[in-house]
């Protein structure tokens, strides 16, 4: 990524730019830890990345991806994600797709309290109407657009982060066109290992975390791998990454 491009943002620049009342502060990519507390489920520490973007359509929200379950529905990926910011309240709100029995999409709205900025980290926790489900994030802003570069002027597959790596890493690309689009990871005898993306996306910046396992979610083994972009029926580019164990 050229330094032209993105804003390493200092502490005071995060604490600011958090106080704002402009939406578009939080685009970006966040990486950090969740945690959930449920009757069902519970964890503690488990990474998590939040890629958050302008929406091109409307200007109350921003779209967003995730690896976590919790807030993103991998299965509806070609279903838009909301999110949305209550200065007043001090609140953020995840909005997760599902599908009814009927097969009606519908919108799980998230609403979470933002606890506490400390410097370039934000913890934001949700609690269930009835208490008995819990689920924080503790993530902070790594790299944020420039306000010139909110939509890419072209698109591009960059190179992957940590690189080599153990256990995960993080892969940015940036689309300008809206369309189907396909991440993929392949072994190096060209076998599909797993495809990270594959759906409907919008213009803008993107990062899929890839943690090291196949289409099974069995971890592979070390060795080099490779990831290909596809945007409709064009291959835009294939990058190198090695996986230590």
């Amino acid at each position: 990524m050229s330094i032209n491009k993105y804003i390493i943002y200092t502490v005071l620049m995060l604490y600011g730019s958090l106080s704002a009342t402009n939406l578009g502060n939080f685009a970006g990519y966040w990486e950090g830890t969740e945690s959930l507390s449920s009757p069902t489920m519970s964890f503690e520490g488990r990474e998590v990345y939040i890629s958050l973007r302008h929406n091109a359509s409307l200007e109350e929200n921003l779209l967003y991806n995730s690896n976590s379950d919790f807030i993103y529905n991998g299965y509806l990926d070609w279903a838009a994600h909301y999110f949305t910011y209550n200065k007043s309240e001090n609140q953020v709100t995840f909005g997760r797709r599902f599908t009814t029995p009927l097969g009606i999409l519908g919108t799980q709205e998230l609403v979470y309290n933002i606890l506490e900025v400390d410097g370039s980290r934000i913890s934001l926790e949700f609690v269930s109407e009835d208490g008995l489900t819990i689920h924080t994030l503790s993530i902070s802003l790594t790299t944020l657009s420039n306000e010139s570069n909110i939509y890419p002027e072209k698109t591009e597959l960059e190179p992957n982060y940590p690189n080599p790596f153990n256990p995960s890493t993080s892969i940015p690309f940036r689309l300008v066109d809206n369309g189907h689009t396909r991440l993929s990871i392949y072994n190096s005898k060209g076998s599909l290992v797993k495809d990270i993306q594959n759906g409907f996306l919008q213009t803008g910046h993107y990062l899929f975390n890839w943690n090291g396992t196949n289409t099974n979610n069995v971890g592979v083994s070390a060795g080099v791998y490779f990831y290909k972009l596809y945007q409709g029926n064009k291959t835009i580019a294939t990058r190198k990454m090695i996986l230590l164990k």
